[in-house]
């Protein structure tokens, strides 16, 4: 048995994981022990791959057709093939109960923190999404530049806060305060982990932000460094805790078209 798991490539080294919502899946994965390869599609490949594959819409474009994301992953055991990160993590759990995802009690947790946790990032997403185009091949990163600008409305270098001026600071300290309002509620009970002694999908949607953020920027950047020092460090002591969740260990191979 062997779950192929879809994901982005990127340009440094043969694969850079960079998409945070696939490192929820990757995450997910790794701590079920579940046997899994990686397939890289290129962003202009992504359609036509997901339609061949039978994957899922996720959501919608503006002009009412459907849109295709990642991660998606196939299970060859089953034959199932499940789209979205969330719809990953619960399929993975009713499939392959232990250890769990969701352990018992926390359903409502969950469902309050994926309605409440993207207002917390919404502020890193300005400081995230055109960097990512950086670490892109040429084909994908024109393809993402060019939708984002029209999502946007502005090209990615315009959304992007420019170093030293006070929009930067002020919006760096306003994604400060976004986990910053995360890490009061985990002190109430004086837990690194949402999950307590063993993680949960919540803890796993938040690595999943900041691995991304890590990549995309480098691990010795000042970005990079100043988050991890961010709430007396408890993000980077976060990160190391679930540091043995990370491994990709399979080589990755492109998707056929």
């Amino acid at each position: 048995m062997t779950i192929i798991l879809y994901d982005f490539p990127a340009k440094r080294n043969e694969h850079t994981a960079w998409n945070p919502n696939v490192w929820k899946a990757r995450y997910s994965l790794v701590y079920k022990s579940l046997p899994y390869r990686t397939v890289l599609v290129e962003f202009p490949d992504l359609e036509h791959t997901m339609r061949e594959l039978g994957a899922a819409p996720t959501e919608t474009k503006p002009d009412g057709s459907p849109k295709y994301t990642l991660p998606v992953i196939h299970d060859t055991a089953t034959n199932a093939v499940v789209s979205d990160s969330v719809a990953i993590a619960q399929y993975l759990d009713e499939t392959y109960p232990s250890p769990p995802l969701f352990p018992n009690g926390t359903h409502a947790f969950h469902a309050s923190f994926n309605d409440l946790f993207p207002a917390r990032i919404e502020p890193m997403l300005q400081f995230l999404l055109p960097s990512i185009a950086s670490v892109l091949n040429p084909r994908s990163e024109e393809y993402f530049r060019h939708t984002r600008k029209e999502m946007f409305g502005m090209e990615l270098t315009e959304l992007y806060p420019a170093k030293g001026s006070e929009k930067r600071n002020r919006e760096w300290r306003k994604f400060e305060e976004g986990f910053g309002m995360l890490d009061k509620a985990m002190r109430k009970t004086d837990i690194l982990m949402m999950g307590g002694n063993a993680p949960c999908f919540a803890d796993f949607t938040v690595a999943g932000w900041l691995r991304s953020f890590r990549t995309v920027f480098g691990e010795d950047s000042e970005e990079w460094n100043d988050v991890s020092r961010w709430h007396e460090g408890r993000w980077h002591k976060f990160m190391k805790a679930l540091e043995k969740y990370e491994s990709d260990v399979v080589q990755p191979i492109f998707a056929r078209l």
